[in-house]
């Protein structure tokens, strides 16, 4: 978008009345658009066939009869476009990129405020060896009993389970070095999210039941005020209970003693090993640090417990280190909170915890229990908000973890950055929410069940293609020829894009939770995103980051240790299912429903197995194909049902509306056949069926097939060139488009029907990646509700006890077998169905705000904010130089004094200003703003006739310079954070909260400009026509200007979150009956 539009938008916004801070909104996505339209990669995927491949799938997707790819295209285009990369990007690939930064654990690093970091080397972060966490994650053994994972053999702790709880102790407490990230983001992240408000000890009795979060046992709340550590309430020891319990067979083998706590080598900097960083005021470090629990933990490596399991507390450098900065961070702390009027102002005051110049005493190093430990389902506490050890599991995945109190816990329902963290349901977390990819995608935080019949399953699905950089890491699948390409994977995420094998998905989640954000900040505009991305290159974090290196080379094959042990005495694993068996109240109901498993067994193998049983065929293989009719039949085939030929593969349809078809097809007969021989052949030998079995084939569907919610399957961050470009395959680059994706659009409610699935119009996304989902393991899968890769389909009712995780499950699962049952409602916050008419017949939950909104950033942040966006280079021009230049040639044209000139320059400020007015239809909102235009053609005109009132066009002249100082001079005050907050608004109650947050920076920019203008209106008409939310007018008069611009920019225009998954609805009732009763003994 050109500049000058950029300007007239701000001017023309500038100039309406009662437009508030609306002009803001104008002026940053405008710049947005100018940005992202800047020239970048568009360099064609490797494998550049994908693209071939792709268009003979799609182009069968648009039915004969209805609209074209194209015409679909044409409807969504911004939904359609591969993403662009930040230019050059190419020249870095798979090379050490000289000019990035070190961690701030390599040599020569300082803090960001310079002071003084100690020099370590990955030998400075040796891996807690102590079993001390034994009581979690307890496992059924041969004799039904629920106990700890026996490491102890007998005499010692042999090293292959030693290697397993290292890895347990990693998965538990290391943050591999991003409290650096986390505090950056304390301090820059736009004043959304505060741990150290997030970890307030008063609310520790309420911390579960507010936000899902693990309180760490031998720790108690502290709400006294005197007893506060640098003004902050934080969780206490409670006596020796603090210390984590170490049992007594934990024996080292090397030493027949039992394990002791490994020190760093003597090599390691700092006095006598007790701290990382050069102290600025002794005094003070020492005194805090004796008022911080000991749990038993290397600090200096964990940190300190915070009271949250998977948060730890790592002093920071830029507070208690050497530098003046750091010594200036003290002192503002003093000011602003120790020795604040109003006490406790921290926690209350928005000027004080969302200040970007206030450092905090502490930074959170954040491990992977945070978001994956949970409570237990076979040993779930009485109490959820004091749990002991033995009531967790760290491979369950915290479904009651909630993400609006972890990441947006210093907004409030009224800002619409908290009504977009709260469309995440409780257990999901959008992956790609720093750095975005601009889809509100949130997903699952996954179990971690059965990894060794998923590994087996990986060795058995097609290799896939890897490039360069993506053999820098170990393919363990094929182990002991770690670097084979292509090499067997594991299909990670739910779109399968962590592709490079295990170790390379165990490494990357430590990236995305901050690891060496040192470089990864600077590939790409963390969280706010409008700008094109590049990829984070291994080869630049291997030689780096020293954080990586200690991962990397011990911690990564710990971790495999931990999630692939086979004890050899009972032969139990920490992955395995956890049966309903295994509880009282499980015998009782499945004593209950016994009749109906057998049956039920036999539903799932002809209808279920063929996408969620790793236990399969021999050589058995899938493909996908909107010509699947056509597709030549397999070799034997025909002889299959008589134990002949083996077929190699079965090529399944890429639409739904087949399924039916497909089912009562030649083919998939034979493959039924041909399961339940393979299955009898099994029984025979011995072995069960559901013993060993991952419960997923774990290939990508296409989302077509599948039906569900397509916004996490269209995430593009695995994309070439983009950010997780070296941890995603070249096959899944290459991957085909899957043709046209179909959805309910809100917005056609009165103009169309819908389908029988609820859908009532489509769009075409990229080749290259999206638009597929592995499909889910159905282990355990009584403990998984609510369903769906988002968590969005069931009741949800925050209870882990057994009787409630069981509600939960009935509720989900019927509504999964029953799709009619769906519109009764979620009883969700943000299903609006039950609370605005006008919304009651919507086919799904659509998460819509819950009360009016207002997009508001604090004055400090406008400025990062729009250097983020537009970079420091234009945001300097459009609020300083292009306002002191137009001032300059104001004063040059005083002198000449021309009423010529000044004429023309009034008649084309009008033109502009009225085909801007035009344009963006603002004048149907404000009408009188056509008087701006009108006087300055008016002007203009008379200007042109007395062509010789020089004095009057050296006034219009002068003046014109003062306004353009002013203009200038308010500009740059305003993004410096000068003159007040940013606070655009209203949005009404009920909007869909993806109309906005899925908007693409990168949609044609005429179709970003109509979504910004059509946006600025609906919040101008609301206002203007002081229109309410009781009865869903505002909603209907903003929808009617802002809706279908903003759905045309969308990069996924698919809302409805608990839609899809059909394939039970031919069954019969009874069949549905047997089914469900079988699910449950998973």
């Amino acid at each position: 978008m050109p500049v000058g539009m950029v300007v007239a938008w701000t001017r023309s916004l500038l100039a309406t009345r009662r437009a508030g801070g609306v002009w803001l909104s104008a002026f940053l996505a405008a710049t947005m658009s100018w940005s992202g339209s800047a020239p970048a990669s568009t360099t064609a995927p490797k494998g550049s066939t994908a693209s071939a491949t792709a268009a003979a799938p799609a182009a069968s997707a648009a039915s004969s009869s209805g609209p074209s790819l194209d015409e679909i295209r044409a409807h969504y285009p911004a939904a359609s476009l591969t993403p662009r990369s930040q230019p050059g990007w190419e020249k870095l690939s798979n090379r050490v990129e000289a000019a990035a930064p070190g961690d701030e654990a390599a040599s020569g690093s300082r803090s960001p405020n310079g002071s003084t970091l100690y020099r370590r080397i990955k030998m400075c972060f040796p891996t807690e060896m102590r079993n001390l966490f034994s009581e979690v994650d307890q496992v059924v053994g041969p004799d039904g009993a629920l106990r700890p994972i026996d490491y102890f053999n007998g005499t010692v702790v042999p090293d292959d389970a030693r290697s397993a709880i290292r890895g347990q102790n990693t998965w538990m407490l290391w943050g591999e070095g991003n409290d650096a990230f986390w505090g950056w983001l304390q301090e820059n992240g736009y004043g959304i999210a505060d741990f150290l408000i997030l970890i307030d000890s008063r609310q520790r009795a309420a911390r579960f039941k507010e936000a899902g979060l693990i309180n760490q046992p031998g720790l108690r709340a502290q709400k006294e005020p005197g007893k506060r550590i640098l003004g902050l309430y934080l969780d206490q020891a409670d006596g020796d209970k603090v210390k984590l319990p170490q049992p007594a067979n934990d024996i080292d083998a090397k030493t027949g003693k039992l394990a002791e706590v490994i020190k760093p080598p003597p090599s390691h900097q700092g006095a006598a090993y007790k701290e990382f960083f050069r102290i600025g005021d002794q005094k003070l470090y020492d005194e805090t640090v004796k008022q911080m629990p000991d749990d038993g933990i290397d600090p200096l490596i964990y940190g300190y417990a915070s009271g949250v399991v998977g948060l730890r507390l790592m002093l920071n450098p830029d507070f208690f280190g050497d530098s003046a900065a750091a010594s200036q961070a003290r002192s503002y702390w003093n000011e602003r909170v120790l020795n604040s009027p109003t006490p406790d102002a921290y926690y209350t005051d928005d000027t004080i915890r969302a200040d970007p110049k206030l450092v905090r005493p502490f930074r959170i190093s954040m491990a992977c229990a945070f978001c994956h430990v949970g409570p237990h389902p076979l040993n779930p506490p009485a109490d959820p908000a004091n749990p002991g050890w033995a009531n967790m599991s760290s491979v369950i995945g915290s479904q009651y973890w909630t993400p609006d109190k972890a990441f947006s816990n210093l907004k409030k329902p009224n800002s619409f950055l908290w009504q977009f963290v709260a469309s995440q349901q409780p257990g999901t977390i959008d992956t790609s929410l720093v750095s975005t990819d601009h889809i509100n995608n949130a997903n699952t935080i996954t179990a971690i069940f059965e990894i060794n019949p998923r590994l087996a399953r990986a060795k058995e699905n097609p290799p896939e293609q890897q490039s360069a950089a993506n053999l820098r890491q170990r393919g363990i699948e094929d182990a002991p020829n770690f670097q084979t390409n292509p090499r067997h994977t594991p299909r990670v995420l739910l779109d399968g894009a962590d592709s490079i094998g295990v170790e390379g998905a165990l490494s990357r989640v430590y990236l995305n939770i901050g690891t060496y954000s040192e470089q990864w900040r600077h590939l790409h505009n963390p969280v706010i995103g409008f700008k094109p991305q590049r990829p984070f290159e291994l080869a630049t974090i291997q030689d780096k980051s020293v954080y990586w290196q200690a991962t990397e080379a011990f911690r990564i094959p710990q971790l495999e240790s931990f999630f692939t042990y086979v004890s050899p005495r009972t032969g139990v694993t920490s992955t395995q299912a956890m049966k309903l068996s295994a509880t009282a109240d499980g015998k009782v109901r499945l004593a209950a429903h016994a009749a109906d498993v057998n049956p039920g067994r036999q539903v799932f193998i002809q209808h279920c197995a063929v996408c969620h049983s790793s236990k399969q065929p021999a050589q058995q293989q899938w493909g996908f194909s909107r010509d699947w009719r056509a597709a030549a039949a397999p070799a034997g085939a025909a002889s299959a049902a008589a134990g002949g030929i083996r077929p190699a593969a079965l090529t399944l349809p890429m639409d739904f509306a087949e399924w039916d078809a497909f089912k009562a097809s030649p083919a998939y007969l034979a493959y039924v056949k041909r399961l339940e021989a393979f299955l009898a052949d099994e029984q025979a030998q011995g072995r069960d069926f559901l013993k060993d079995n991952y419960l997923s084939n774990d290939i990508r569907v296409p989302i077509t097939l599948v039906g569900t919610n397509s916004g996490r399957s269209m995430g593009t961050n695995g994309m070439r060139g983009q950010v997780w470009d070296n941890f995603s395959s070249d096959t899944y680059k290459a991957l085909p488009a899957v043709g046209v994706v179909r959805f309910y659009n809100p917005l056609l409610a009165a103009e169309t029907g819908v389908d029988r699935w609820g859908n009532n119009d489509s769009y075409v996304p990229p080749a290259g990646g999206p638009g597929y989902y592995r499909p889910a393991s159905l282990a355990s899968l009584w403990t998984a509700a609510p369903l769906l890769h988002n968590n969005a389909l069931g009741l949800y009712n925050g209870d882990p006890s057994i009787k409630g995780r069981l509600a939960a499950f009935d509720d989900a699962i019927d509504k999964l077998l029953w799709p009619e049952r769906r519109a009764s409602g979620s009883g969700r916050p943000g299903d609006m169905r039950h609370r605005l008419p006008s919304l009651a017949n919507e086919p799904g939950f659509i998460y819509r705000t819950t009360e009016r909104s207002w997009i508001d950033f604090r004055a400090p942040f406008i400025r990062p904010l729009v250097e983020g966006v537009a970079g420091k280079g234009l945001t300097a021009f459009l609020t300083g130089w292009l306002w002191w230049l137009a001032a300059l040639l104001a004063i040059v044209l005083v002198l000449v004094g021309r009423a010529r000139l000044a004429g023309f320059a009034l008649t084309v400020f009008a033109a502009l200003f009225a085909a801007l007015l035009r344009a963006s239809a603002i004048d149907t909102i404000l009408p009188w703003l056509w008087l701006i235009p009108a006087v300055a053609l008016a002007g203009g005109v008379w200007f042109l006739v007395q062509q010789h009132a020089r004095t009057a066009a050296r006034v219009v002249f002068g003046l014109s310079a003062v306004a353009f100082l002013a203009i200038g001079g308010v500009a740059t005050a305003f993004v410096d954070g000068r003159v007040a907050d940013i606070r655009l608004g209203p949005i009404p109650t009920g909007t869909p909260v993806n109309l906005l947050m899925n908007i693409n920076p990168e949609a044609p920019p005429l179709d970003l400009f109509h979504a910004v203008a059509g946006l600025v209106r609906g919040m101008l008409r609301v206002q203007k026509e002081e229109l309410t939310d009781d009865k869903g007018a505002a909603l209907d008069a903003f929808l009617q200007e802002a809706g279908k611009p903003l759905l045309k920019a969308s990069k996924c225009p698919d809302f409805v979150l608990d839609r899809g998954h059909w394939f039970a609805q031919s069954l019969t009732d009874e069949e549905k009956r047997q089914l469900k009763a079988f699910l449950e003994t998973l």
